[in-house]
């Protein structure tokens, strides 16, 4: 959100005259569209202008903090626009750990009745126990529920990934049901059947707990894991493979990347300026 100048400040502080009624709602959807966020549709009321003005001071500082509550809407929003990852404690004692770009969103009387979230980008959750209320995160077309568990899970559009290390939960797409219990993962993609995978070293947890572990992992597998944990795009040779041991320190992700080159006898290139897309030169030749 970029900053106003004290002029323009003293030009829209001056339009608020005694007889000035602002367009709440108008101006909350273009916040949310500033956002890129996904507006419900909400009853907004009108407050005291000087109410207004304290929200909205309270709204930018919000802002800078990684939290919204939109007034009179229906969700609140953690935002975690920081580098290193960032720890909300939800009403029900549910811990989540966010990663760097991700967004976590909850309707305000989130614990009064049920517990479900909203999640866009990849987060570690410990759920507090609650049998009586289970917890829901949904996406376009999934469902994941647990009682009380913890999991890394990731949401990317239609595709969701859940890592569990503790505990078990429950994917639900139409009519299927699929049960992930600890060191398994499932996966949930448009087109395609739900997909269970056993994960026994929690690789998938890596950009939080700073290690990776490969066990004669396949080439596929090792950059499928550099992909979800950091957003990474690794191309290479088609039908090379080779296999991959060893533990390895996320503390520089590109480090394990040109040490994977060098397995295969070869070495690692930057694709394009965004320092997310990577190939493998020279590999199996």
């Amino acid at each position: 959100m970029n900053s106003l100048s004290d002029k323009k400040i003293d030009q829209l502080v001056s339009a608020y005259g005694e007889e000035y009624t602002p367009d709440v709602e108008q101006g909350l959807q273009k916040l949310h569209a500033r956002l890129g966020m996904e507006q419900k549709e909400t009853t907004v009321r009108q407050l005291p202008r000087r109410r207004w003005l304290s929200v909205a001071a309270a709204i930018l500082l919000l802002c800078s903090a990684a939290y919204f509550l939109f007034p009179g809407q229906e969700t609140v929003v953690y935002a975690n626009s920081g580098e290193s990852p960032m720890e909300v404690k939800l009403a029900d004692g549910t811990v989540a750990v966010l990663q760097s770009g991700t967004t976590l969103s909850h309707d305000p009387a989130y614990n009064e009745v049920d517990r479900r979230i909203q999640l866009d980008g990849q987060a570690f959750l410990q759920v507090q126990k609650d049998k009586s209320r289970p917890f829901f995160v949904a996406s376009t077309a999934t469902e994941l529920r647990v009682t009380g568990t913890a999991f890394n899970l990731r949401i990317a559009g239609e595709e969701l990934e859940v890592e569990v290390s503790e505990g078990s939960v429950e994917l639900t797409r139409e009519n299927e049901k699929l049960a992930v219990t600890a060191n398994q993962c499932g996966l949930s993609r448009k087109g395609k059947t739900l997909q269970l995978m056993e994960a026994p070293n929690l690789n998938r947890h890596a950009w939080r707990t700073g290690k990776m572990v490969f066990e004669d992992a396949s080439l596929a597998e090792v950059l499928e894991a550099m992909r979800t944990n950091f957003g990474f795009s690794v191309k290479g040779n088609k039908g090379c493979d080779f296999p991959v041991s060893g533990s390895f320190s996320t503390d520089n992700p590109v480090a394990i990347l040109e040490t994977i080159a060098k397995l295969g006898g070869g070495e690692l290139e930057t694709s394009g300026s965004s320092g997310q897309a990577f190939r493998l030169m020279g590999i199996c030749q």
